[in-house]
C-alpha cells in the first residue's frame, strides 16, 4: 500500500475579483442587478448557514437608492461587504 504525503486542503478568502465573477455569475436575468434572491444564492455558494440574512444585509448595506437591487454602481459597496465576512474557499 503506497502511503505518499499528500497536501491538506487550505482555506483561502475570496478575493474582490472571484466574489464579483460569483455575484455576476448569479444573476439569473442578466440586468446587471442582484435581487434578494439572486444574492441569497450566492451567499449559499458561498457557504452561508444564514444565507437569506447575509442577501438582506448586503441589501441594507449596499443598496444606496432603495430600489432593493444591486446594480453595477452599487457593486463595490456590495463587494466590500462580503469581504469583511472573510468567507473562504478550499484549495485541493
Amino acid at each position: 500500500m503506497d502511503q505518499r504525503w499528500k497536501p491538506k486542503p487550505t482555506a483561502l478568502p475570496f478575493s474582490k475579483e472571484q466574489l464579483k465573477a460569483l455575484f455576476r455569475r448569479f444573476d439569473s436575468h442578466k440586468d446587471s442587478r442582484l435581487t434578494k434572491s439572486e444574492l441569497k444564492k450566492a451567499f449559499k455558494e458561498m457557504g452561508s448557514r444564514v444565507a437569506a440574512f447575509r442577501a438582506l444585509g448586503s441589501l441594507q448595506h449596499a443598496d444606496e437608492n432603495g430600489d432593493k437591487f444591486i446594480s453595477g454602481d452599487e457593486l463595490e459597496a456590495l463587494l466590500q461587504y462580503a469581504v469583511a465576512l472573510a468567507y473562504t474557499f478550499k484549495t485541493k
